[in-house]
């Protein structure tokens, strides 16, 4: 891990100038990732609840870190890179393992974060990591970014599929040919059937209220940015570089982790002052963003509402990837 450690000591926040085309919006959206410590939600990542609504939500996340730590295979030395590393809560579980851990991220306020936490860090776009980093790791998790990678300005243009055969080209550099695992963990929302429309999403909410696909669809892309893959369309991009070896439904975790997220935000808006200081502050600074995140999860409520029906507007998928031997 030397070269990586090398370019983790040189990397700060001027790295922030070097991350190329990733959309505003989906930094921003990260930057209410402090805030939500105040409510205790330690990133926005489903749980695993086993069927059970009523499993504590600290538990259920303990139980993701550990499937994703088991199924890339993390032991002690294990050489770990998680692309889109958030707050650093699987980091410190994998480091808890004996692991060597590595996280990425695009959010100056998570990158921060990290470092308080005496985390390995870079600030940067998963697509311009240093070529000193080919076969640095022996697994890669992806938990809950995949759907950022490709904005709806891509799919209009016929770019999602490329997007994503050329981030499996990137894992597949990243690892060490040498590794006896070579896996990689990525967790990710799907539209369920058909893909939504692209110009749904951005488009004007108000334009299409009563079209609740777009409605909804337009107002989560505004408070988070991205675009979802659906069904195999992953493991069509994946070929040549990996195959799938599990793929879970996680859709009803997902959903039981949204609930608890409500929950604890109104929870803390009544009894958390250090919450309502720090929202109130992001109002000020961004209140447009602010507006349409806070929608996401009150009034329309478009991020509990993908997981509400029978069935679901969206799917969510754990998937564990081996590479392929050349």
């Amino acid at each position: 891990m030397k070269k990586v450690n090398e370019v983790v000591r040189h990397a700060g926040a001027d790295s922030a100038t070097k991350l190329g085309e990733v959309a505003a919006i989906v930094r921003r959206c990260y930057h209410l990732t402090g805030i939500s410590v105040f409510a205790e939600v330690e990133d926005y990542t489903e749980g695993i609840y086993c069927g059970d609504p009523q499993v504590d939500y600290h538990v259920a996340q303990r139980r993701q870190h550990a499937y994703l730590l088991d199924e890339v295979g993390a032991v002690s030395g294990f050489r770990l890179l998680e692309i889109g590393c958030g707050l650093g809560t699987l980091m410190l579980a994998a480091q808890s393992r004996g692991c060597e851990v590595t996280g990425v991220t695009i959010s100056e306020d998570q990158y921060a974060v990290c470092r308080s936490r005496g985390l390995r860090v870079v600030l940067a776009d998963y697509r311009a990591l240093p070529r000193e980093w080919a076969g640095a790791f022996d697994g890669i998790v992806v938990n809950g970014a995949l759907e950022h990678f490709c904005q709806p300005a891509n799919a209009i243009h016929g770019e999602q599929e490329r997007i994503y055969t050329n981030m499996f080209g990137i894992f597949a550099r990243l690892l060490d040919p040498s590794s006896p695992s070579r896996r990689v963990v990525t967790t990710a929302l799907h539209f369920r059937g058909a893909p939504v429309s692209p110009s749904k999403i951005l488009r004007s909410p108000w334009l299409q209220v009563f079209d609740r696909q777009g409605f909804h669809f337009a107002i989560l892309h505004r408070g988070y940015g991205g675009y979802y893959p659906v069904a195999g369309q992953l493991e069509r991009c994946a070929h040549g570089f990996f195959r799938l070896a599990r793929e879970v439904d996680g859709t009803q975790d997902y959903g039981f982790t949204t609930e608890d997220w409500l929950r604890m935000f109104r929870r803390a808006l009544t009894h958390r002052h250090g919450f309502r200081a720090a929202l109130f502050r992001y109002f000020a600074r961004h209140p447009v963003h602010a507006f349409w995140f806070t929608a996401s999860f009150l009034g329309p409520a478009s991020q509990l509402w993908q997981f509400r029906g029978n069935p679901t507007p969206v799917q969510h998928f754990r998937h564990t990837w081996e590479a392929v031997s050349d």
